[in-house]
């Protein structure tokens, strides 16, 4: 597997990607899909960053998309981390998550923030961000609906 910049080539594959997640509602797939198309529109800016994990057959196996969060000191948001269902399990999540940190602090990164759901769905994402050393800072009750809160995970840097 190989870890890298996104490339115009990628989108049809990110899509896919997206799609195979069953826990995506539309409207999420929508926004990801919209992240994917500002990154490839303005590559090198700080705002959305996307690098792609790319099996040995070319095929993406999953991404992250990250940015400095603005009017901020060096805080950074992990907006999306996916990898397909197939190559769960198996480091890819991982490994671009750790490119993506290595990124972040190259860029003087202080500080990191991942928001998720409070729902069943998201629990393989909270166990995954507890695992790589993000802990809980803030909890917003009912906030993408009723009963489902958003749960904003931090992790310093330096």
């Amino acid at each position: 597997m190989k870890i890298r910049r996104i490339q115009p080539q990628d989108r049809p594959g990110l899509k896919t990607l997206l799609h195979a997640q069953s826990h995506f509602r539309p409207e999420e797939i929508r926004v990801a899909l919209e992240l994917i198309d500002i990154a490839l529109a303005q590559p090198g800016e700080e705002d959305y960053m996307i690098l792609c994990a790319e099996g040995g057959d070319g095929t993406v196996q999953g991404y992250i998309c990250f940015g400095k969060a603005p009017l901020t000191e060096a805080v950074y948001d992990i907006y999306w981390i996916v990898v397909h269902p197939a190559y769960w399990g198996q480091g890819t999540g991982s490994s671009l998550l750790r490119q993506a940190e290595d990124e972040m602090a190259r860029r003087q990164a202080r500080l990191l923030l991942i928001e998720t759901s409070s729902t069943f769905p998201y629990d393989l994402a909270r166990a995954f961000y507890g695992k790589h050393g993000y802990r809980e800072q803030a909890r917003v009750l009912d906030y993408y609906r009723p009963e489902d809160h958003k749960i904003i995970y931090g992790k310093k840097l330096r």
